[in-house]
Formats: structure tokens, C-alpha cells, sequence
């Protein structure tokens, strides 16, 4: 999304930003239908029309999405290569569930604005669709989280940050910690790190120091 790019530099590497509406009630296959397992099925191999369903931010339609028999996969497989679909903003999960960038990039939103969990997020969708009366319902949390991580996967996540001597893979990296501590009613006489040692600690032999 906009809001989390840092500069034009980013544009060359996460491409525009797509929107489209309405969608096409037949999502077309082009010459560039790749299947899950990496093969690519090419003009020459016949199209089938399947149902879909895309899942946007405000509600889920009903849509034809073209596919082409897998060439690798075994016959008896039901594996089929579909289009990428992201010059219109979609997310191709596996030709029967498609998610919006628009959604996706919702989530991204509320997970740095507020810390929103999977579930919770699916439960304000659901509610969501219900309100705008969506033809089909919000899915579960498992599954969102399932598309959300496999969007994640194919994200180009790099930067042009590197050391001048060590170059962009340095062996060793300083980051930033995030401090945890007890609540103020808690903090007792008996409390203490769990690096502190006594008389009763429990001693363990077989505990090997690491190799410097």
C-alpha cells in the first residue's frame, strides 16, 4: 500500500498500486498460467471456465475464472494453472479463492495501527459482509491467515540497507528489542529474572556451554 512505502525507489520494486471495480464476471487466463507446483501450462493446452468466489473489502462475489490443465501434474490430479490476476488488484490463492490487494492491504493496516489478530480481524469482516448483506460470508481466520502468509510469500520484502565493509548479509545484526516486564502488582520480594541463580537452583549436568 501507499502508506508503507518510503520513497519513488519503492514503486520499482512493488509496482503501482492496482483498483479495479466492478470485476469482470470471467476472469480471463493469459499465455503466462502457472500451477502450484511451478509448471506452465501455455496457450496450446484448452481453457476451462470454473466458479470462483473473490473476497474484497466490502463483500464477496461470484465469478468465472478461466484455467488450464496442469502439464505436469498427474492426470487423476486436480491441479490446474490460473491466471496471476494482479493487474486487477487480485491475489490468485488457488483458482477458487481470490483476495483483493484492497483487502489484504486492510489487514496490513489494522495489524500496525492496533495489533488486530486473525480472528478478530475475520470476525469484523464477517460482521462486515453481513451489514453491506454480501452474497457470500467472510471465511474463517484459519483460512484467511493461510492467504494472508501465502501473499506475504511472494512479496519482494528487501531493502538497499548494507554495510560497507560487510556488505548487505552481514555475519552478525544489532536490532532493536522490545522490553517485557511485570505488572506493578506483581512485582514482589520472591520476584526475579530468570537468570538469577540460588542454593536450590536446580543444576543440570549434561547442559554443554557453546563453542565460541
Amino acid at each position: 500500500p501507499k502508506w508503507a512505502r518510503t520513497g519513488p525507489e519503492d514503486d520499482d520494486v512493488a509496482g503501482k498500486y492496482a483498483y479495479a471495480r466492478p470485476f469482470p464476471e470471467l476472469l480471463q487466463v493469459g499465455d503466462d498460467a502457472r500451477c502450484h507446483c511451478g509448471a506452465s501450462a501455455g496457450p496450446s493446452i484448452p481453457t476451462e471456465d470454473r466458479d470462483c468466489v473473490i473476497f474484497d473489502h466490502v463483500g464477496a462475489v461470484r465469478v468465472k475464472i478461466q484455467v488450464r490443465r496442469c502439464p505436469e501434474c498427474p492426470p487423476k490430479s486436480p491441479m490446474t494453472a490460473g491466471p496471476d490476476l494482479s493487474d486487477l488488484g487480485l491475489f490468485n490463492m488457488n483458482n477458487q479463492t481470490l483476495i483483493s490487494h484492497a483487502l489484504l492491504n486492510k489487514y496490513d493496516t489494522m495489524l500496525s495501527a492496533n495489533e488486530t489478530t486473525y480472528h478478530g480481524f475475520a470476525q469484523t469482516l464477517q460482521r462486515e459482509y453481513e451489514s453491506y448483506d454480501s452474497e457470500v460470508p467472510f471465511m474463517g481466520a484459519d483460512r484467511f491467515r493461510t492467504c494472508w502468509f501465502a501473499f506475504m510469500n511472494v512479496q519482494p520484502c528487501k531493502d538497499d540497507f548494507k554495510c560497507s565493509i560487510c556488505g548487505p548479509e552481514p555475519e552478525v545484526v544489532v536490532v532493536d528489542g522490545v522490553t517485557v516486564c511485570f505488572h506493578k502488582r506483581r512485582r514482589t520480594a520472591k520476584l526475579r529474572p530468570p537468570t538469577y541463580t540460588s542454593r536450590s537452583s536446580p543444576i543440570h549436568e549434561d547442559v554443554k556451554p557453546a563453542k565460541r
